[in-house]
């Protein structure tokens, strides 16, 4: 698979101050993580540059955005895996949907799958890696729709993968992906404002659960996927801006954290590190 070329420049969203949910400080004597590199509030143009860059110096993405007209923020990791993969940005919904087809068969699935702007004319960006087994993906989804599809794939032994909210605060759309259920029990939650995401994480962190799949909706509403793992290292943060994701990054970076899913939209940020 190859990188997509397709190149729109659009400006810039910045601003505010950052707004946590909470964060968990890193376990004394966790081992060393893989080499990585994050970006975000990068233009198309920019972000075909780092993609680029990244895969010659053997990085692979782990998670992708794109947000506020077309932005992109992603994380890489570099470690030594193998896996075949391919990551896409500028794409319609009918280019996504030419792209899935062809990557179902080239035997590739969906990873990460993000989308941003109205359900009539969004734009899209996936990464899809070569894996066999069970999984199931669906994008312009309402809340009935998206629901109604996690219902279906829970019962086929599938877990929410991935997910993002895109369309207009009045039509919210979902797109996401289900996968084979490999890490124990999780549910999820959307349509939650900002307060009612911070009363279900202290509710559910005290039962052992953490959000490991975070998006923020254009109406500010908040969509998880909640796990029960057992990792002690990790944190999570919402309602941040640009400069207040990147003061975030900063200091957990410094304390051995680094994120694993950002994802944003109208200029606001959540992440999750570990």
């Amino acid at each position: 698979m190859r990188t997509s070329t397709k190149i729109a420049i659009t400006a810039s969203v910045l601003a505010g101050v950052a707004a946590p949910v909470a964060g968990v400080a890193p376990a004394a004597g966790a081992q060393a993580a893989p080499a990585w590199v994050a970006y975000h509030g990068v233009s198309a143009e920019q972000s075909v540059e780092r993609v680029s860059r990244l895969k010659d110096q053997g990085y692979r993405p782990i998670t992708v955005n794109v947000s506020d007209g077309e932005r992109y923020a992603a994380v890489w990791v570099k470690d030594g895996s193998s896996t075949e993969w391919g990551i896409w940005q500028g794409m319609s919904a009918g280019g996504f949907q030419k792209r899935f087809d062809a990557g179902v068969k080239e035997g590739a699935q969906p990873i990460s799958v993000s989308a941003t702007g109205p359900a009539d004319s969004p734009v899209f960006t996936a990464v899809f890696e070569k894996k066999s087994g069970a999984f199931l993906a669906r994008s312009g989804l309402t809340p009935d729709r998206f629901a109604a599809v996690n219902k279906e794939a829970t019962a086929k032994g599938l877990a929410l993968t991935s997910v993002d909210a895109y369309g207009t605060p009045g039509d919210i759309r979902y797109v996401g992906v289900w996968s084979a259920n490999t890490g124990g029990a999780w549910y999820y939650t959307y349509g939650k404002s900002r307060q009612q995401h911070e009363a279900e994480f202290y509710a559910r962190k005290d039962k052992g659960y953490r959000p490991v799949k975070v998006a923020v909706a254009p109406d500010g509403t908040y969509t998880a996927v909640w796990r029960k793992d057992g990792l002690k290292s990790w944190a999570h943060y919402v309602d941040m801006t640009s400069s207040g994701y990147q003061k975030r990054f900063d200091d957990l970076k410094a304390k051995g954290l680094r994120p694993v899913q950002v994802n944003a939209e109208n200029g606001k940020y959540t992440a999750i590190w570990q």
